[in-house]
């Protein structure tokens, strides 16, 4: 099979050279690597370009700046790969990632992903992985293959980031393209794979996930009960409750043939982040929407539990 791998870099130069080096140093080496680049200057450019003879680099650089959702739909769809890798442009891979993760699509597997360390700006391993952050640390403990439960659990919350994904180009192109919300790609297409039940697990680290102060999302952070209450206001005055309401919207707009009790519960689970949007909007409404979000089970089956009723009865 014919390996490819999509980065879409922005004002990636302080470190997209050591993570082409990371697949340069690949046990399997990638047939092709695809980097659409939305950098202002040629910054990006010129790091990419010292790999040129080591890799078979596909560069696009954009003429006008596409943002995010849009860079990933380029570089995805440019792939030409029978496997797409999804790789980020700070974050490095160990030299056995592609290989174990293909030892799956050669068993038959539509999409894979795996685990990884989280690590400092510097590259210092911060002592614990993208799953635990994501609270599945009980991931780890699978054997290889079939992510069981993974529709349900990913209504909740999905655990792997896009840079440790790789699915099949066919199934790739009946998700494309990721909708124009922010840092969705990796949710978006987690959620919508699992609706297909497409997921495998290498319950293993493959790689690390650089934290920095200019990540495009909040991703792989490990927060003390300080840190959680600061996410928690900070969700209440982002309005994280509307994103998520139409990343499942545009799943459910994008993939209208699914069976019906999958359509069923993509619509549960958006209907619940418009319920606590209205807990903001329409005060005199909030404990009424709380009291029948808890006794439907909403946010047991979609968030945090309690955690989630206290965020709505005195954080907002």
């Amino acid at each position: 099979m014919k390996i490819s791998v999509a980065i879409a870099a922005y004002r990636g130069e302080k470190y997209i050279g050591d993570q082409l080096v990371s697949i340069v140093n690949q046990t399997v080496v990638p047939d092709e690597v695809v980097i659409c680049d939305d950098s202002p200057d040629d910054l990006t450019e010129n790091e990419v370009r010292k790999f040129e003879k080591f890799l078979n680099i596909r560069y696009f650089r954009n003429s006008v700046q596409l943002g995010a959702a849009a860079n990933f739909n380029k570089a995805l769809s440019l792939c030409t790969g029978d496997v797409v890798f999804l790789a980020d442009q700070d974050d490095v891979w160990y030299p056995y990632k592609v290989a174990w993760m293909m030892e799956r699509f050669s068993a038959g597997a539509q999409a894979v992903f795996c685990d990884s360390d989280i690590t400092d700006a510097n590259g210092e391993k911060m002592g614990f992985t993208h799953f635990e952050s994501r609270g599945y640390a009980g991931l780890r403990k699978y054997a290889p293959g079939v992510w069981k439960s993974q529709f349900s659990d990913s209504c909740r919350r999905f655990p792997a980031a896009g840079h440790d994904m790789a699915l099949k180009n066919d199934l790739l192109k009946k998700l494309l393209p990721i909708p124009e919300l922010a840092n969705c790609h990796d949710n978006y297409l987690g959620v919508a794979a699992a609706a297909f039940d497409a997921w495998e697990i290498v319950p293993d680290s493959c790689g690390t996930f650089r934290r920095h102060g200019n990540n495009s999302s909040g991703a792989g952070t490990k927060l003390s009960f300080l840190g959680q209450l600061k996410t928690a206001r900070a969700s209440v005055k982002n309005n994280s409750f509307a994103w998520n309401a139409e990343l499942f919207r545009s799943i459910i707009e994008k993939l209208p043939d699914l069976p019906r009790e999958r359509i069923a519960l993509l619509k549960e689970r958006m209907e619940h982040s418009l319920a606590r949007v209205q807990m903001g909007e329409k005060k005199s409404k909030k404990l009424r929407l709380i009291i029948q979000e808890i006794r439907n089970r909403n946010y047991f089956r979609f968030g945090r539990g309690w955690k989630n009723v206290i965020q709505d009865l005195f954080l907002r």
